[in-house]
């Protein structure tokens, strides 16, 4: 069969990484219906972006074009970027599968960035590599419902079996991989998650709140996320601060998926304390707004307990806020240690004076040009394509 693309290329970045070019790839973008399936879909369209700018050559396979964000579709278009979708409207994971066995054009490697890895895979797509973002359906905690859970019990297993390699955003990820499937985790590479600090550069110059302070996050409003315990700091700020903003970008619960409780607990403890006026809850934004918010919050607060990487507190810290985050999971590491902690983020009191403190001395607790500066180059979508790249093709570069 007749090669589409270019033979490969050697490629040589800044950074120094010696960069071999993928032939030809494949990225399955099924899970994505935009707005809807969190830090998973915004990891893709970064991680597009890497490979545009290595000049990677790929085709995304989908379902339906509209499941994508129509100003990402609108890039992949203007690059000239092959895109198919089989139009079945059935389960993702059938989906997925479907279009796989569609695919005819041989390639290098295909890769499956939200943890489900087909049962057949035709040898003619080369290298198989699955992402997966965490572990939480092993929690005992976990919020997803038991189906979902169980779904992804074997669905992960499977996934180490079967693919060539396995991607994860962090050591705290591979750690537990180790921990659950033992020597079939040798098979881990470690990948960290990329932000594109681009996608918030049309952000507008007007204060969104009239000059007003405000406190920001950024959290899709699952359980685990803490945003109780951040509502209730806030109301005690508030008599402090009388005119502090809380702002809480993300998807309610009646939006999210697998979810075991759509139960909108920060909702109604806002209306318990009476907060409607101080507290905003805007479900989900777009990239300019998004951006928007990020560019004038006083300060950014993220009080997860859970996070296989954390991408809102690593865009926060590279955009120049002063951020405050918790030590559970991959935190203290994506945020390279160089944000402020919480030590027990279940502890109201803490958040309440640590946020004082912040928000008296907000200019002075920014992070230094050189925090910024490394941030952004070690988690640029350029650079983390780069070590895609090398894992599929059976190689690893030092992350």
């Amino acid at each position: 069969m007749k090669r589409l693309f270019k033979p490969f290329h050697e490629l040589h970045d800044k950074d120094g990484l010696n960069i071999k070019a993928l032939l030809m790839m494949y990225i399955a973008g099924h899970f994505v219906i935009a707005g809807r399936v969190g830090g998973a879909e915004q990891m893709f369209y970064n991680l597009l972006d890497g490979f545009k700018t290595n000049r990677t050559s790929f085709i995304v396979l989908c379902s339906d074009l509209k499941d994508f964000n129509p100003a990402f579709l609108k890039q992949l278009n203007a690059a000239g970027t092959p895109i198919v979708a089989n139009n079945v409207r059935q389960k993702r994971f059938i989906a997925e599968q479907i279009s796989c066995l569609m695919a005819k054009t041989p390639a290098e490697a295909i890769l499956f960035p939200n943890y489900f890895t087909p049962p057949f895979v035709p040898r003619r797509l080369g290298r198989v590599a699955t992402v997966i973002h965490d572990f939480l359906f092993a929690e005992r905690w976990s919020v997803m419902s038991r189906k979902r859970r169980e779904w992804q019990r074997i669905s992960y297993r499977y996934t180490y079996a079967r693919a060539d390699v396995v991607i994860v955003p962090s050591a705290f990820v591979r750690e537990r991989a180790f921990e659950l499937y033992g020597r079939l985790a040798r098979k881990t590479v470690t990948i960290p998650n990329p932000i594109s600090w681009e996608r918030f550069e049309r952000a507008s110059d007007r204060h969104p709140f009239e000059g007003r302070p405000y406190i920001l996050t950024v959290a899709a409003h699952y359980p685990h996320k803490n945003l109780v315990v951040l509502v209730r700091a806030f109301a005690r700020l508030q008599k402090r601060f009388s005119d502090l903003l809380l702002v809480l970008p993300g998807q309610k619960p009646t939006n999210l998926f697998g979810i075991a409780d759509r139960t909108d607990h920060v909702g109604n403890l806002i209306a318990e304390l009476e907060l409607q006026s101080n507290v905003l809850t805007t479900g989900y934004l777009e990239d300019t707004d998004l951006g928007t918010l990020y560019r004038h919050a006083t300060v950014f607060a993220f009080p997860s307990l859970f996070e296989g990487f954390g991408m809102p507190a690593v865009e926060a810290m590279g955009l120049g806020l002063p951020t405050l985050t918790t030590r559970r999971t991959s935190l203290p590491e994506v945020t390279m240690d160089a944000a402020f902690y919480v030590n027990d983020p279940m502890n109201v009191d803490e958040w309440v004076d640590t946020l004082t403190y912040l928000l008296t001395n907000s200019n002075s607790c920014r992070p230094e040009k050189a925090v910024i500066a490394k941030i952004q180059q070690h988690y640029s979508p350029k650079r983390i394509a780069a070590l895609y790249q090398q894992a599929m093709l059976g190689t690893t570069v030092d992350n």
